[in-house]
């Protein structure tokens, strides 16, 4: 079961970019791995979608909910193909530990099987700009 009262690098906000242009903010777990971040999400999510059309994104540190409290960093989102899943396992299992592992079972059990869904790694890298305010 997840806590709300984990440290404040434990949770994340994610905005990905709609269409249009709009913003839209998830929470997800993020670790650091050679100057990146990486994630694991199940591939027939919408922030997923988005950000194989738009791969720009921005980052905030984050409460529970997916609410930041921090300020947001310019990245560019990369879907990870199966032969890089590695990188993003060993990152989140470094990090979130045991609740990676379980997180891991979570999906694989809860996933459509006609339906592709398996869950895919996400790299984050920083813009050159770097960080900005909103």
């Amino acid at each position: 079961m997840a806590r709300r009262d984990r440290p404040a690098d434990e949770y994340f906000a994610l905005r990905s970019f709609r269409n249009d242009g709009s913003g839209v903010v998830t929470p997800i777990w993020l670790a650091p791995y050679g100057g990146r971040l990486y994630g694991y999400t199940p591939e027939r999510s919408w922030k997923v979608r988005r950000m194989r059309r738009d791969p720009r994104v921005e980052v905030a540190p984050s409460d529970f909910d997916g609410v930041p409290h921090g300020e947001w960093r310019r990245g560019r989102a990369r879907v990870l193909p199966p032969s890089e899943l590695r990188t993003t396992k060993r990152a989140m299992t470094v990090k979130y530990g045991n609740r990676f592992r379980l997180f891991t079972l979570v999906l694989l059990l809860g996933r459509p099987r006609k339906h592709g869904g398996r869950a895919v790694g996400i790299e984050i890298s920083w813009d050159a700009r770097g960080q900005q305010d909103r």
